[in-house]
C-alpha cells in the first residue's frame, strides 16, 4: 500500500476538498461544511493499480465506533480456524449411587456468547439436552445443585470506554464466562424477571439505570435489558427443567468426589458463522466472544495486546492505535483510516480464499447495517464494509468490488463530532458515487 504522507501533499488533496465542503453547489455542503476538518479521515485506494484516489487525515486517529469489529473478526481468522468452535460441557460430579448424584451438575463454561442465541436457532436445546443427559445417566436425585465453573479471567468490569447509559440495554451487554439467551431478559419495576433470574435487584425508579458493576437495576416500567448475570439465568433454567422432570435438586454446592460424567457436550456454531452474523448485525456480545477467543482463558487487556501485536507482526503499524474491547462500544478505542486499510489489505491477500474474508461484511444497499446506504444507486452491491455508528460517530471501512466479485478499491471513511447523520450519510453517498463510479 501506498500512503501519500508528505505534509505538502497532504495539504494538496485536504484544501480543495475542504473548500469544496463550504461551496453551496458541492454535493458535501449539507453535511461536511459543519465538520472540523480535523474530524473527517477519509481513505481510498484503487488496489489495482495503488493509486491513492482521495487520503484525508488517513494518520490521524478516530473513535471508529463498531468498524473496532472489523479488526476483532480479522483477529479471529488469523488465531483460529474458520470451523472451529466454542465447547461447553456438562458434568455429572460426584458419585452415583442408587439413582442418587452425591454432587452437584457442573457447567463448565468458556465464554461462547452464542448459547440459546436467537441469531442460531438451529443450535438451540442447551437445557433441554443438558437434561437429557442427566436422565439417561439414572439420576433421579441430586444432593448439589447447578453451578457453573470457569477461569475467573473471564470476569471482568465492564471496559472504561463504554458509556454507563448503555448499560441497560441489550445492546450494551457485558461479556460473560457463561452467556444465554444473548445477555437479554424482561424485567418490571415489580422485581419480576423472565426468564426467572435470581441474584439481581430491580428497584422502581424515575428512570432506567444500572451502575458499572452492579446487579441492581433501576427501572421506570417493563423492558428488556441487558441480562448482568446470565451465569445465574442459565444454572436456574436447568434446575427448573430438572424438577420439572421429576429430579429433586439441592439448593446449594456440595462438596463432592472428583469423579465426572459428562452429561452434554455443546457445540456452537463455527467461528465463520458466528463472525459473519456479528458483523452483519454489528452484534457487542458476540465481537466481545470474539476477541476473548483470540486469547482463550486470558483477561480482555491481554486479548487487545496480543490482537495488536499480531498486527504489528503482520508488518502494520500500530504506533497511537487504542483497542479497548472488541465490540467498539469503548469511546477509548482510537483508530486511523490508514490502520484500518492495512488491515483489509491484508486480510485480502492473505485471507480471501474463495471470496471468504470479502463474504463477510455486509453489501451495500443489499444486507445487515448495510442494507439503507447506497440502495438504487449504481454502488448497489458493489460495497462491502462493516460500519459503525454512535452519538456523534459515523465510519465505513471495507471494499468496493469489481464485476468479478474481488475487491478494487479499498474503502475507509471515519467521521466524527458531526451534527445531522442523515445529511453526512447523503453526502458520503455522493463522495464514494463520484470517486468509484
Amino acid at each position: 500500500m501506498t500512503h501519500l504522507r508528505s505534509n505538502l501533499l497532504a495539504l494538496f488533496i485536504l484544501f480543495p476538498f475542504w473548500i469544496a465542503a463550504q461551496t453551496a453547489d458541492s454535493p458535501y455542503a449539507t453535511s461536511l461544511s459543519s465538520i472540523p476538518a480535523k474530524d473527517v479521515g477519509i481513505y481510498i485506494e484503487d488496489l489495482r493499480t495503488g493509486d491513492v484516489i482521495l487520503d484525508v487525515n488517513g494518520e490521524k486517529l478516530f473513535t471508529p465506533a463498531s468498524v473496532t469489529k472489523l479488526v476483532t473478526t480479522s483477529t479471529a481468522l488469523n488465531t483460529s480456524k474458520p470451523n472451529a468452535r466454542f465447547t461447553t460441557d456438562v458434568v455429572a460430579q460426584g458419585d452415583i449411587k442408587d439413582g442418587v448424584l452425591h454432587g452437584n451438575i457442573i457447567i463448565k463454561a468458556c465464554g461462547d456468547p452464542t448459547i440459546e442465541s436467537k441469531h442460531f436457532p438451529s443450535n438451540k436445546g442447551f437445557v433441554e439436552k443438558a437434561v437429557a443427559g442427566v436422565k439417561a445417566l439414572g439420576i433421579s436425585e441430586i444432593t448439589g445443585t447447578v453451578v457453573a465453573k470457569y477461569r475467573k479471567e473471564y470476569e471482568q468490569p465492564t471496559p472504561a470506554g463504554w458509556m454507563s447509559e448503555d448499560l441497560i440495554h441489550p445492546y450494551g451487554t457485558e461479556f460473560h464466562a457463561v452467556n444465554f439467551m444473548d445477555n437479554v431478559i424482561s424485567a418490571s419495576p415489580a422485581g419480576r424477571t423472565t426468564p426467572e433470574t435470581p441474584g439481581i435487584t430491580i428497584k422502581k425508579s424515575g428512570r432506567n439505570r444500572r451502575e458499572r458493576g452492579s446487579t441492581v437495576v433501576e427501572l421506570a416500567g417493563a423492558m428488556q435489558i441487558a441480562n448482568p448475570n446470565p451465569e445465574s439465568t442459565l444454572c436456574r433454567a436447568i434446575q427448573l427443567s430438572l424438577e420439572k422432570n421429576g429430579i429433586k435438586v439441592g439448593d446449594k454446592e456440595v462438596n463432592a468426589a472428583s469423579s465426572q460424567k459428562t452429561v452434554y457436550s455443546h457445540k456452537s456454531p463455527t467461528m465463520i458463522e458466528i463472525i459473519t452474523s456479528l458483523m452483519y448485525r454489528s452484534d457487542n456480545l458476540m465481537a466481545e466472544g470474539m476477541l476473548r477467543a483470540t486469547a482463550p482463558g486470558k483477561t480482555r487487556d491481554q486479548a487487545t495486546r496480543q490482537e495488536l501485536d499480531l498486527w504489528s507482526k503482520n508488518g502494520i503499524d500500530i504506533s497511537g492505535i487504542v483497542i479497548e474491547d472488541g465490540s467498539g462500544l469503548s469511546r477509548n478505542n482510537k483508530i486511523s483510516p490508514y490502520f484500518l486499510a492495512e488491515v483489509l489489505d491484508w486480510m485480502r491477500v492473505h485471507k480471501n480464499a474463495n471470496n471468504q474474508y470479502v463474504n463477510i461484511f455486509p453489501v451495500a444497499g443489499r444486507s445487515g447495517t448495510m442494507r439503507g446506504f447506497l440502495k438504487g444507486t449504481k454502488l448497489e452491491g458493489k460495497l462491502v464494509a462493516k460500519t459503525g455508528s454512535m452519538r456523534n460517530v459515523q465510519c465505513y471501512a471495507g471494499f468496493k468490488l469489481d464485476d468479478n466479485g474481488q475487491p478494487s478499491h479499498l474503502v475507509i471513511l471515519m467521521l466524527n463530532n458531526f451534527q445531522d447523520r442523515a445529511k453526512l450519510k447523503r453526502a458520503l453517498e455522493k463522495l464514494l458515487l463520484d470517486k468509484l463510479t
